[in-house]
């Protein structure tokens, strides 16, 4: 189990802010440069997009209680 202040942290940080949103720039980029026919550029930034949105929704879920209780 993690600390609560580790959680609380993380909760306060990560979840409840619209940060994460931000991270959509990441494959709109890369659908623009496949379209430019950079395809190795453009995969590469959807890759990166689909591995922190993974790895934030496994810690979110798995490892943190961000419940509103």
């Amino acid at each position: 189990m993690v600390s609560e202040q580790l959680n609380l942290w993380y909760c306060d940080t990560f979840v409840s802010t619209p940060w994460q949103f931000f991270f959509l720039i990441l494959p709109l980029i890369g659908a623009f440069l496949y379209g430019r026919e950079k395809y190795k550029l453009a995969w590469t930034l959807i890759g990166v997009w689909v591995f922190i949105q993974v790895t934030f929704s496994a810690l979110t879920n798995l490892v943190f209680n961000c419940s509103l209780e």
